[in-house]
């Protein structure tokens, strides 16, 4: 059996997801691991159900066999002395192809690129299914960026200014700045819509460019900015995982997806840019 660790935020969470359905889709015995987010050593939500996704979880007795309940201070002894082989955790932000040679394993890891889940694409984007979006407002915001040349914009504030050694220095004004120009001469009218934790400093970053702020939802609506995200035209992405999966659940032909060279200060040679998409910094 192979027990994928879920953890993170909602971007996160659906990259795992996705390598779960991968080894569904080879003929795998596989389940997810969601006891961070019970026991209170996740501080997020568990959001995957906000999306319609189920999955199999691994029981207690199962974790057992893996030495992977952190919550069992002899399990974490035994992980640690017996159980090398059997749990893995990712140790690069490169792909790794060898984690599908496995048939039993407990992964904790982030697995952040498409490539780990290619095959499954097309039924990763049809399970997918955003729960509570038919308001007023989110299907007045819809329509609004259907009909013009919309353009996705997130800048993340909140949590990456309590890390800076990882997260700073890299979505900066003048990254956005070199998007929006790049937005400018490409596409014919662009309006720009920008989705942030922190509205107010976002304003700050964005001083001189007309763009509509996105504010409605926020909290556990929070998800509901991804589904928008997705029905604009072009992107603009932070260093998220939230906004990678506003732009790759887009399906619309030629689009246009700018994202940062650098995805943080400790991964190199990241695979988490999509082929097709265009790099800045």
């Amino acid at each position: 059996m192979i027990i994928v660790r879920i953890q993170g935020g909602l971007g996160n969470q659906l990259f795992q997801y996705a390598l779960y359905e991968s080894f569904r889709n080879i003929g795998r015995e596989v389940k997810a691991d969601v006891t961070g987010y019970l026991d209170g050593r996740e501080e997020r939500e568990l959001e995957l159900g906000k999306l319609g996704i189920e999955m199999d979880l691994a029981n207690r007795n199962e974790l057992h066999r893996y030495y992977a309940d952190n919550s069992v201070w002899t399990d974490r002894i035994l992980r640690y002395t017996l159980g090398r082989k059997r749990y893995i955790k990712e140790n690069s932000c490169e792909f790794n192809p060898q984690i599908f040679n496995l048939y039993n394993g407990y992964l904790n890891g982030y697995w952040q690129s498409e490539k780990y889940f290619q095959e499954v694409a097309n039924k990763i984007r049809r399970n997918i299914i955003f729960q509570n979006i038919n308001t007023p407002e989110i299907m007045s915001m819809e329509t609004k960026m259907e009909r013009n040349e919309s353009v996705s914009v997130h800048i993340r504030i909140g949590d990456y200014l309590q890390n800076l050694e990882m997260y700073g220095n890299i979505c900066t004004p003048e990254y956005y700045r070199k998007a929006f120009e790049y937005m400018q001469e490409k596409v014919k009218n662009p309006v720009f819509y920008v989705f942030s934790d922190e509205p107010e400093k976002a304003e700050e970053i964005l001083n001189g460019y007309n763009y509509c702020m996105v504010t409605e939802n926020r909290g556990e609506n929070s998800y509901k900015d991804m589904y928008l995200m997705s029905r604009c035209r072009h992107h603009i992405i932070a260093n998220s995982t939230f906004s990678w999966w506003g732009a790759w659940l887009d399906e619309k032909t030629n689009q246009i997806v700018l994202t940062p060279t650098k995805w943080n200060n400790f991964c190199i040679g990241s695979d988490i840019c999509c082929i097709g998409w265009r790099a800045i910094s």
